[in-house]
């Protein structure tokens, strides 16, 4: 392939385990690109839909649709741990005494404008590091608060474990939300700790995890020759599209601002 074909993106299915990052530097092998990147991280442990950005389409990324995320997780209850997760040290365990509809309860209670402070072990960033470089060494650091939203957050599923309780959810938030930090919130308003025990991403705006592709279907693709990226186009799904007449469009490329008598009519 030439430089110019590669414009566009690829909906990937990441698989628990590799880092946000590891799946962006597996695209770069097989492309053989250096211009790769992700709009929005997803945790080790979590899987799911990652919108991963290739050659001159990551100039778009700012505008890449990605509001709601959607999401759909297990709380462990009765437990708490440093990492927010089941990943993490332990560092309490409480028996979980809560009935489904208190968790009910407390999910709905949190629906709405919250805010929230990144998790000590997070890629949130403090002085051009990420917090969690500080955590691993036992270091505490300021942490910016931040404004997000939850849309809706429901329960699906609930499995008594001994001493704690699986809780299967659904949650759809604004870019930026941790999972973590609200299912370590649940826990606290029950009175008995929680962590979160999965994450899938299902959703980041338009885009589905339906339509993404597995990293070894990519490596089957790539192998053949036939790796195909979404359009550029197709990235700003859901954007309105403005047509700008021919005799204009050499000078809009070169950066000139945009008039209303450039576009085309009927738009």
């Amino acid at each position: 392939m030439t430089e110019p074909l590669f414009a566009g993106a690829v909906l990937l299915d990441k698989p628990s385990g590799p880092t946000s990052h590891d799946m962006v530097k597996e695209i770069r092998k097989l492309l053989g690109i250096t211009r790769v990147g992700h709009t929005g991280t997803l945790d080790p442990m979590a899987s799911g839909l990652l919108v991963v950005l290739v050659g001159r389409a990551t100039k778009l990324a700012e505008y890449v649709p990605s509001d709601p995320k959607v999401y759909r997780g297990t709380v462990v209850l009765g437990v708490t741990t440093d990492t927010m997760d089941m990943e993490g040290r332990v560092i309490e365990r409480r028996t979980c005494l809560a009935a489904p509809e208190e968790v009910e309860g407390v999910f709905r209670s949190l629906v709405g404008e919250l805010e929230q402070e990144p998790p000590l072990f997070s890629a949130a960033k403090y002085r051009g590091r990420p917090l969690y470089s500080y955590a691993r060494k036992g270091e505490e650091v300021p942490r910016r608060r931040r404004r997000v939203k939850v849309y809706d957050f429901r329960l699906e599923d609930w499995r008594p474990s001994g001493s704690s309780v699986e809780a299967d959810f659904q949650v759809s938030c604004s870019p930026g939300t941790y999972v973590r930090e609200l299912a370590s919130r649940v826990g606290d308003m029950l009175g008995c700790g929680g962590a979160l025990g999965a994450l899938r991403r299902l959703a980041s705006g338009p885009f589905r995890v339906e339509e993404a592709v597995t990293v070894e279907a990519l490596r089957t693709e790539a192998a053949k020759g036939v790796l195909q990226l979404m359009r550029p186009l197709e990235v700003l799904r859901g954007r309105r599209v403005l047509g700008l007449r021919e005799e204009h469009q050499r000078v809009a490329r070169n950066g000139a601002p945009l008039r209303a008598d450039m576009l085309e009519s009927g738009l």
